[in-house]
């Protein structure tokens, strides 16, 4: 295989550059969800704080001066776009697993695990204080947090939200 060899793939032609993309392990998907789930608080407030870099645009008429080899602002809005899809991806995994829970949940009645999450993730309780306040035993808050885990994991799969 030749580098900068173009071939066709899905009936579109794409720059070949002799890597192939890896796709994650399932260890990786689990610490990639729990992560999600850990960090969302976080990563709402980050995705809406985050700001896009040099957006007033760039005045052409000034000579510019530039010290290296690459353009400070094109990178700059590359790793906006990168982080802003990032944290949008993690968000959207748990904004969509408490979606298909509140409609598990009503349909079986109760509040059940959506109110697991909200406590566990979003107020950030601990095991035990999220379990007294959803009104399960500890053991079966364990037991639910797996499944939650592993229902987000199909869910991020059918929406393609790994990277």
């Amino acid at each position: 295989m030749q580098q900068g060899k173009v071939r066709e793939v899905f009936g579109r032609g794409e720059e070949d550059t002799g890597e192939e993309e890896k796709e994650m392990t399932d260890d990786e998907k689990r610490r990639y969800i729990r992560r999600a789930f850990e960090e969302y608080t976080k990563n709402r407030a980050r995705l809406k704080s985050l700001n896009m870099p040099n957006a007033g645009g760039v005045d052409y008429t000034r000579p510019s001066v530039v010290s290296g080899g690459g353009n400070g602002t094109e990178s700059a809005v590359l790793k906006y776009i990168d982080d802003k899809g990032a944290l949008d991806r993690k968000c959207e995994i748990v904004r969509r697993t408490m979606e298909y829970y509140a409609i598990e949940d009503k349909r079986h009645g109760g509040k059940g695990k959506r109110e697991y999450i909200y406590q566990r993730w979003i107020r950030k309780r601990n095991c035990y204080v999220a379990a007294i306040r959803c009104n399960i035993a500890e053991r079966t808050a364990r037991y639910w947090r797996e499944e939650i885990y592993l229902t987000a994991e199909i869910i991020a799969e059918e929406h393609g939200l790994f990277p």
